[in-house]
């Protein structure tokens, strides 16, 4: 895929929320400064503005320390995915990276959590990586031996990553919009569903692997599927919508739903 059909398969609220936040982060840091410019010559020797620069610059530090930390948590306590280590899943992560135009291959990592079913993408000094809990994992050796479902989880979190979601710049451009009710949830939730649309076209054989999120990597190849996009169709309602709005990935009947019937693409609201 080139730019064009990777961009096209963006969910359409995707760039519209993303100018908003960042247009919003933009106009309260250029307050800030502009602020701090009138006033420099009394608030650069007030103890008190010290103290907030103190703690600006120990928030950076915290934040960079702490993804680096993470990085080397994930390094350390985990095995890498390579062409002599799960050579099946290298394979398909080196296909994906090809279609979305990746220039180099992100780390892929394999980590037992106890039971926990999550994947991640993150990026840490100019390194792109992607941790798969183990308990997602073992459906592609062991259990089911699917590993389309896991192809799908793994095509998801690499389109954050061709996506610039992960990105230092990315984020930063929208850090404190992130923290306005409603606003930074709509855009992350609309990331996801733009992660869902590239996954869907990369591995359509694989969408099923979403209801491990609902039923967990033992029951969900047992799930009727028409049945529950039916009981998705039906739940609807204000508290439903409260709890959509206020979450920060969609809500799994809507999430089901936009992959499943891609024409409704996914919707934010209502």
């Amino acid at each position: 895929m080139d730019i064009k059909e990777i961009n096209a398969l963006r969910h359409p609220g995707e760039r519209i929320l993303y100018v908003a936040c960042a247009f919003l982060n933009t106009m309260v840091i250029t307050l800030l400064i502009l602020g701090l410019s009138f006033m420099w010559q009394d608030l650069i020797l007030n103890p008190y503005v010290q103290n907030v620069y103190v703690a600006v610059a120990t928030a950076f530090g915290v934040a960079f320390f702490s993804m680096g930390s993470t990085f080397a948590q994930t390094k350390v306590y985990s095995v890498r995915v390579g062409e002599n280590q799960f050579p099946e899943l290298y394979a398909v992560v080196k296909k994906f990276a090809e279609s979305l135009g990746m220039k180099k291959i992100p780390a892929i990592y394999v980590k037992q959590e106890n039971g926990l079913l999550n994947a991640f993408a993150a990026y840490f000094w100019g390194r792109n990586y992607v941790l798969l809990n183990t308990e997602i994992f073992e459906i592609a050796y062991l259990e089911h031996k699917d590993i389309n479902a896991v192809s799908f989880i793994m095509a998801h979190e690499m389109a954050h990553i061709c996506l610039h979601h992960t990105r230092f710049w990315y984020n930063a451009s929208i850090l404190i919009a992130k923290f306005i009710p409603v606003l930074g949830t709509s855009l992350s939730r609309a990331q996801e569903y733009s992660c869902d649309r590239i996954a869907l076209k990369l591995c359509p054989e694989g969408k099923q692997g979403i209801f491990m999120l609902l039923l967990g990597r033992h029951l969900y190849k047992n799930v009727n599927i028409d049945e529950y996009l039916a009981q998705a169709e039906r739940t609807r309602g204000w508290f439903e919508f409260f709890v959509n709005i206020n979450s920060s990935h969609p809500v799994n009947t809507r999430r089901v739903l936009a992959i499943y019937k891609p024409e409704k693409r996914g919707r934010l609201l209502f």
